[in-house]
């Protein structure tokens, strides 16, 4: 069983109260986690215009893709705290983060009125994508990152430049990570041919 799978009440109590405090659509904290995550939201996002358009499908994926970084965290430095209370804990200042740099992003490269197609590549972008591939054997070589920039090009139709803003990284860096991914899948498509 994954993290996501044995904490999925609290994910989801994550997901809800940000996306209600976010939006302004009167939240109603159940537990005490999520009580101190919508005041650090109120707090952070007082009198700034609602700039970024979260959808709770974002907030699911950038919340599963924190949670495993905690997980690989928590499992090097095995603090003196439970497993839960730390993902929770970190998950808070995670969350309001990511919030604050999507919404000083400056996005005049990118016109949200254009609706993308949504094209089904047959995954979603969660915890078992990201620790072990899909049904497509070519992407089980690859690390989470590089999934989840797989994921992102392909499944969402983001550009290099989107797809920086969503990392954090320079758009150089991701272009050059990109390309070097496309060649490992390239070289790990000609080997499986060789060896048939």
């Amino acid at each position: 069983m994954n993290i996501l799978e044995r904490f999925e009440y609290e994910f989801n109590e994550l997901v809800n109260i940000t996306y209600d405090t976010y939006w302004e659509l009167n939240p109603l904290p159940r537990e005490k986690f999520s009580n101190i995550l919508c005041e650090t939201l109120k707090t952070s996002l007082m009198g700034k215009e609602r700039s970024f358009d979260l959808s709770k499908e974002d907030l699911k994926q950038h919340l599963s893709l924190l949670w495993l970084s905690y997980y690989r965290q928590y499992q090097s430095k095995k603090p003196e705290t439970s497993l839960k209370g730390y993902i929770l804990r970190r998950s808070i200042w995670g969350i309001r983060d990511w919030l604050s740099y999507e919404m000083n992003i400056v996005t005049e490269f990118y016109d949200p009125d254009l609706k993308e197609e949504n094209f089904d590549f047959g995954f979603k972008l969660d915890l078992i994508f990201l620790l072990q591939g899909s049904d497509f054997n070519f992407l089980k070589g690859l690390s989470p990152y590089e999934r989840y920039i797989i994921f992102l090009k392909f499944k969402e139709e983001k550009s290099i430049l989107q797809m920086s803003h969503i990392l954090q990284k320079d758009r150089r860096v991701i272009k050059n990570h990109f390309d070097s991914i496309i060649l490992k899948l390239k070289e790990n498509h000609s080997d499986g041919l060789q060896n048939k």
